[in-house]
């Protein structure tokens, strides 16, 4: 046997075809960490000869072990990763947020029981169960490796796994964001405590925008958002009782309930958001103007970032989404899965827009207590749309 060199292009090539990959760049080198710290995981916590059952292994060991394998081809693993360029720590982390991987105390890892959630009538994205070589053959057979996650079809799933709707993996509150606003800020009213004499500077966030406590307008009673330093780069959020502009009490709030908070407040000042979707080439790209609550902002690990494009303002984001299947609409999937509850309609405009082989859109999500959206239809070409213009 003629052992021959391969070059980097054709090992990539080989590992992609091995996962079911078709995609290069950025997308096969998520997909790549991805399945190889599943493998890693099985490997180090099945059952076996010298195991009788599951053991959590650490999660500088997973971390290593696909460090060892993948910087021949991907030297940056080696460093930190960044929010547009993550290393292999910070992917494993993401599939725990997606629930494709269990995350235990002590830093320990186990793989998440296998789940599918629809995407259209047909696919689901799987999330959990292993490695594909360990899947049943049904599974291994239609699964396609798209970044962090495997697109399979529903039928190879019956029998074998759950297949959740959109709704029960985000995990959102169910009756909405408004509903869920008045009952977060009702609680906080009955659990206010006088204000502490160190609280240092603080900021009310007031018209979509974050001002320091003394710039606030004299009022009547009023309770708001507010946030104070409390590290370098950390926060701490309270809900604050301002009478006359003076705070009294306040009750401290989790940095995810004020951030699903800031995003209620922004629709209800009829604040749009707009988001901006470019399908080309099996890919979607979305430009988000602000950042989505926690729990929605997870659809985000379904993609992967890009780097922020020059003369960009700051504060928007850019992300693109492996969806190249056929009977999936990768912009209108997209945004369905994004869409917070409590914001009712998705306003699109300029679907049938091409250009250069690409299909462009904007959409925007309507205020649930108005009937028309939320500021006017942008274009893709960043100008209101003929519609609106009247």
């Amino acid at each position: 046997m003629k052992w021959n060199a391969a070059s980097a292009e054709q090992a990539m090539m080989l590992i992609a075809k091995g996962m079911h990959c078709r995609m290069t760049g950025e997308g096969l080198r998520i997909s790549a960490i991805s399945e190889c710290l599943r493998a890693a995981s099985h490997l180090c916590s099945a059952p076996g000869e010298n195991r009788k059952e599951w053991e959590p292994a650490a999660s500088l060991r997973l971390a290593n072990m696909a460090k060892h394998r993948l910087v021949p081809l991907w030297p940056d693993l080696i460093g930190q990763g960044t929010d547009t360029r993550p290393g292999v720590l910070e992917v494993l982390n993401s599939l725990a947020a997606l629930g494709d991987m269990a995350r235990l105390t002590g830093g320990r890892w186990l793989p998440a029981p296998p789940h599918a959630i629809q995407v259209d009538d047909e696919h689901a994205v799987l999330l959990g169960g292993g490695p594909l070589e360990v899947l049943p053959s049904a599974i291994t057979l239609t699964a396609k490796t798209l970044g962090r996650v495997r697109l399979v079809e529903q039928s190879a799933c019956k029998d074998w796994t759950d297949i959740w709707e959109v709704k029960e993996w985000i995990g959102a509150p169910e009756k909405g964001l408004q509903t869920w606003a008045e009952r977060l800020i009702a609680e906080a009213k009955e659990q206010l405590t006088d204000t502490p004499n160190d609280i240092g500077e603080a900021h009310a966030y007031v018209c979509t925008k974050w001002i320091r406590l003394p710039e606030l307008p004299s009022g009547e009673k009023e309770f708001i958002l507010c946030r104070t330093r409390s590290g370098q780069e950390a926060f701490s959020y309270f809900i604050g009782e301002f009478i006359r502009g003076n705070l009294k009490r306040l009750r401290s709030i989790s940095s995810t309930d004020a951030r699903r908070l800031r995003f209620y407040l922004d629709v209800k000042a009829t604040r749009p958001y707009r988001v901006k979707a470019t399908k080309s080439q099996g890919l979607t790209t979305l430009r988000l103007t602000r950042l989505l609550p926690d729990r929605e902002a997870k659809v985000l690990l379904l993609g992967w970032q890009l780097p922020m494009p020059a003369r960009e303002r700051p504060g928007v984001t850019h992300h693109v989404f492996p969806w190249i299947c056929p009977r999936i609409t990768g912009h209108r999937s997209t945004l369905k899965l994004m869409k917070p509850p409590g914001v009712e309609t998705l306003v699109e405009s300029g679907i049938s827009t091409h250009y250069a082989g690409e299909t462009r859109c904007s959409a925007q999500w309507q205020s649930p207590d108005s009937g028309r959206p939320c500021g006017h239809p942008v274009s893709a070409y960043g100008r209101r749309s003929p519609a609106s213009a009247s």
